[in-house]
């Protein structure tokens, strides 16, 4: 598939999050601000909650129009039907996901700050890879920090979606600015905020002017 129309813009990463309810409330605050893409990621429920929650976001999403990639679970995303999969260090098999899931759903990769997963991404046809963190954050505090020189060398492996994820606030948000990236991921600066439907529309208000 050719993502690059897809994946643009504002990318929403849910946070870890035992209560449904105020998931589902989060998502539709980021979504009702201009999220188009959300992740749906999930590191402390069991398989089964899990499912249960995923499944919400899923209705959530195909009710508002909005896309949803699973994080880390291949068979989920398929169960769901899914937009697709986003597959982090440990849960790397592009071609495992590519078999299950079929050539018109969405692969994404984190490649963190590694060329050698970049052109391992984009050999096996990944739809987009993801790179950071770009800054220090809270999400993944030991997180490897990706450079603006590994950014520029990553541009060279070839044409391939670029997500930009950690530690992207509104105050550093500009520093990326010229550096052709698709799409700027969020977690924490989104869904800690006071308001999530005004930082979505503060961040996709600047994006739109970078025409992402």
């Amino acid at each position: 598939m050719d993502a690059s129309t897809i994946i643009r813009g504002l990318y929403a990463i849910t946070p870890d999050q035992e209560d449904n309810d105020y998931l589902i409330s989060q998502v539709r605050q980021a979504i009702e601000g201009g999220v188009k893409l959300v992740q749906y990621r999930s590191k402390t429920l069991k398989p089964n909650q899990k499912k249960i929650q995923a499944t919400a976001i899923k209705e959530l999403c195909d009710a508002l129009e909005v896309r949803l990639i699973i994080n880390d679970d291949i068979e989920l995303s398929k169960h769901l039907d899914a937009f697709g999969v986003h597959l982090g260090k440990d849960d790397d098999n592009i071609d495992d996901a590519r078999k299950l899931l079929g050539p018109d759903k969405c692969i994404g990769v984190s490649c963190y700050n590694s060329l050698t997963r970049v052109k391992a991404a984009y050999d096996k046809h990944a739809d987009y890879i993801a790179l950071g963190a770009f800054f220090p954050t809270n999400t993944k505090p030991n997180a490897p920090r990706v450079t603006l020189e590994i950014l520029r060398q990553v541009k060279n492996i070839g044409n391939i979606p670029l997500v930009a994820i950690g530690g992207i606030s509104l105050e550093n948000l500009d520093m990326l600015k010229d550096e052709q990236i698709n799409s700027v991921a969020l977690v924490s600066s989104l869904f800690n905020s006071d308001n999530i439907e005004v930082t979505a529309k503060q961040f996709c208000t600047i994006l739109e002017s970078w025409s992402l």
